[in-house]
């Protein structure tokens, strides 16, 4: 008599279909090399009761008749393709009505469905760190942690302990015990690595190699240890300018760049704006359980003059500004928003609209005045309103505040 499971997983290394197969008490038996990657399985992993549900989503199965006596079943899997044509409705926590934006959502769709390495492309502000959340949420990896390191903020000492963790004694000020690296910290899940672009050239070496070899070693260490994680990078930067620039590594940047997505910036999509500014409104009346309700027509309109140079972020930040103003306000009007965003040839619109302007200057003239009076310097006046030197400055500037008065 042939040896069945002999044939089974020699085929299974071979073919390119997606087949498991289960015991009747969900426990995973086998898992065909091209269904493993999607479905973070290995033989001895347990399905939780309502998985079929949740595959469903976006995947067909279909049951291989091997008689109802057997201890198994098994499962052959054929991706859904109806995902194309609704691919923001996996993306609950991100609403657009930017077709430039919708496009690069359907790539998104298609990352979540897989395990590959994915790179995000925005300016400063413009969601990716959400856009990576969305796609962790839709996947088969959700289940599992997502962990977000941004480059940019760690020193680079810091970069390759952080990442890849140390053993006890490593080196001098090494933690007792040890550490563990955000790459193991990620295992089933999702690893984010922001601002990838400002990696020093010798530490992309490093992060080649784990994701080359799929292992990581902890410095001080011998041994590698086996990586289940799925990498998403982002950054700011044209990564392939950069490597032009030899500032970047070549073999790197085609490592983690198998799925592309480029976040369009605010001022490309005017069309969501005055949707984001009206959820972000909701977000904080949720939040103070009180202030304005609505935004006037003038406020739109300026909204959408407005450049955004950080983007989502900015408008975020505006928004809140805006609430807080006119907090004890039914509407936010144009005079809640940054004077210097609304045309100099805008005359206001009447006496209440000028009265209303005046106190929030005469709010701002006091709130600086007394700042600078109780701090010894500039400066500490400055870091005690929360901005920039040249900020105050020009505020003085523009509010008639004398210094030495």
């Amino acid at each position: 008599m042939p040896d069945w499971k002999a044939l089974l997983l020699a085929w299974g290394e071979q073919s390119q279909e997606y087949i498991i197969a289960i015991s009747h008490m969900r426990v995973v038996l086998y898992v065909s090399r091209a269904a493993r990657k999607p479905f973070s399985l290995h033989p001895g992993s347990i399905l939780d009761e309502n998985w079929e549900e949740e595959i469903l989503r976006f995947w067909m199965i279909e049951m291989v008749d091997i008689g109802t006596s057997a201890a198994f079943r098994l499962l052959q899997f054929r991706p859904r393709t109806s995902y194309y044509a609704k691919s923001t409705e996996l993306f609950p926590a991100i609403q657009t009505n930017s077709s430039l934006f919708q496009a690069q959502l359907k790539t998104a769709a298609v990352a979540a469905l897989s395990q590959s390495n994915t790179l995000l492309l925005g300016e400063t502000g413009s969601g990716k760190e959400v856009l990576a959340r969305a796609i962790h949420a839709s996947s088969s990896r959700k289940n599992g942690p997502f962990i977000a390191v941004n480059m940019a903020c760690l020193p680079r000492e810091l970069i390759a302990s952080e990442l890849f963790g140390y053993t006890d004694g490593a080196f001098t000020g090494a933690k007792r015990g040890g550490h563990v690296g955000k790459f193991e910290a990620a295992s089933t899940g999702t690893l984010f690595l922001d601002e990838i672009g400002e990696m020093p050239l010798d530490l992309q070496v490093m992060l080649l190699r784990v994701l080359e070899e799929r292992s990581v070693m902890r410095l001080g260490s011998h041994d590698e240890k086996p990586l289940d994680v799925r990498i998403i990078a982002a950054t700011n930067r044209k990564l392939d300018e950069e490597v032009r620039a030899g500032r970047f590594r070549a073999d790197l940047y085609y490592r983690l760049n198998v799925l592309q997505i480029c976040i369009p910036p605010l001022r490309d999509r005017k069309e969501d704006i005055a949707p984001l500014a009206q959820g972000f409104l909701k977000q904080l009346q949720d939040q103070y359980a009180a202030g304005p309700t609505e935004l006037s027509g003038d406020v739109v309109g300026t909204l959408l003059q407005h450049t955004w140079p950080g983007n989502v972020r900015e408008l975020r930040n505006a928004m809140e500004r805006a609430f807080l103003l006119a907090f004890y306000e039914k509407v936010i009007t144009a005079g809640h928003l940054p004077i210097e965003w609304r045309p100099s040839s805008t005359p206001p619109q009447n006496d209440a609209f000028t009265k209303e302007h005046s106190l929030l200057r005469d709010a701002e003239r006091h709130t600086i005045q007394q700042a600078i009076t109780e701090a010894q310097t500039l400066s500490a006046a400055a870091k005690k309103l929360g901005c920039a030197r040249s900020t105050l400055y020009r505020k003085m500037r523009e509010l008639g505040i004398n210094h030495f008065n």
